[in-house]
């Protein structure tokens, strides 16, 4: 990279210093692409600057965001900044394919959540189940007939009637 890349990665090993300093000690951080996003507004306004940063190991990332979210505010020479994820065109899909899963679980009061990228969770008997895929999820309401009629119309199983 350019000396333009040496910059932006000296900021995110600031940020990463400053906020992260055991994660920073831990991960090797290999970042895919780095840059900068285009300003909108006038330069003579102190508006906000983006950097895009790829990494090329999704487990940083995961670590990356987790850890802001329980710091709460991630800072820069001591200004609050965010950190948001990127998702790709494949993972944004994925989230959309888990859509009508969870609006039905939510109805029931599953507490579903979807983490990064696109992985299913939901509380079922007390315990909190996760699925990275529709198949893991069919396998595990096979057993569950409740869990199976609720959302069988979603996975497109077909019940067997016990007559």
């Amino acid at each position: 990279m350019g000396k333009k890349g040496t910059k932006l990665e000296n900021i995110l090993q600031d940020i990463m210093q400053e906020n992260y300093p055991n994660l920073e000690r831990h991960a090797n951080i290999q970042i895919q692409k780095m840059q900068r996003t285009l300003v909108r507004y006038s330069m003579r306004r102190s508006t906000p600057r983006h950097i895009l940063v790829r990494s090329s190991k999704v487990e940083i990332k995961e670590k990356m965001l987790r850890a802001a979210r329980e710091k709460g505010q991630v800072t820069y020479k001591g200004k609050p900044i965010r950190l948001t994820a990127e998702l790709s065109a494949e993972s944004l899909q994925a989230r959309r394919d888990w859509g009508p899963i969870f609006n039905i679980l939510k109805a029931k009061n599953f507490q579903p959540r979807i983490s990064y990228p696109a992985k299913l969770s939901f509380i079922s008997k007390g315990e909190i189940r996760s699925f990275s895929d529709k198949q893991m999820l069919r396998e595990f309401v096979t057993n569950r007939p409740t869990l199976q009629e609720l959302l069988k119309e979603a996975l497109n199983i077909e019940t067997k009637n016990h007559y």
